[in-house]
């Protein structure tokens, strides 16, 4: 069966999330198969596509038996923050919150766009310590590796003029230093090029070290956080 290529604009991804909601366990194996071989999917539908994926597969699991007559609405809640943290957040360590702007229609719910709760004040405070540590180790790390690697730079810049004339068919390192630096993003063709480079035995200039040490304005804030100081105008309130 040829592939059809779509694009987000033909809204077919409407179609696809319905569908989800219904998933029985015996209709998911088609369904995934549909949204892996049948298109060639641009941009935004691969997005697409693979949410309905997710949510196909667990809504075909609340209809299997396994789910025992299928989870509660709270459980449900539970479920998406699992998607959610695993997803794109498993680095968190204070936690996360879900703002429902339509509670901005509801006096009630001020607290929430105004406040956290002492627990995540604590964490707050707690890994705004750890990341100030973490800076100064980044900080000792870094001027370390930028002074082995203007070391290593030097003898690069002794190497290459063999590696030159062993390799007339390359540019000279002066006219194109660019050339001999490792790739660090690029096009599929790109990166075929560099690996037969790397496989041809090519001489690359040393990584340049990356730094990780945070701008002194966010260690300030950082310690200011630690000192006591919520931040952004907060309350805290439990």
């Amino acid at each position: 069966m040829e592939k059809k290529e779509i694009t987000e604009e033909m809204g077919l991804q409407k179609e696809w999330y319905e569908r989800a909601k219904s998933m029985r366990p015996e209709d998911f194996p088609e369904f995934f198969r549909e949204m892996t071989e049948d298109y060639i999917h641009d941009y935004g539908t691969v997005c697409h596509a693979m949410a309905a994926v997710g949510l196909a597969a667990m809504f075909a699991f609340n209809n299997s038996e396994g789910a025992r007559g299928g989870i509660t609405g709270f459980q449900a809640g539970c479920v998406m923050w699992e998607v959610i943290r695993h997803m794109n957040y498993e680095n968190n360590k204070c936690g996360l919150r879900l703002l429902d702007m339509d509670n901005l229609l509801y006096p009630q719910y001020e607290y929430k766009f105004h406040s956290i709760d002492s627990d995540t004040w604590k964490a707050v405070q707690k890994e705004a310590k750890n990341r100030i540590s973490e800076s100064k180790a980044a900080l000792e790390k870094y001027l370390n590796d930028i002074k082995q690697y203007f070391l290593d730079l030097e003898k690069f810049k002794v190497d290459v003029k063999a590696f030159e004339a062993e390799h007339p068919e390359y540019p000279k390192y002066e006219d194109d230093p660019k050339f001999y630096e490792h790739l660090e993003c690029g096009t599929a063709e790109e990166w075929d090029r560099e690996k037969e480079k790397e496989e041809s035995g090519f001489l690359f200039a040393p990584r340049k070290p990356h730094d990780d040490v945070a701008h002194p304005s966010v260690v300030a804030h950082w310690e200011s956080i630690v000192n006591g100081k919520v931040p952004f105008g907060l309350r805290i309130e439990d």
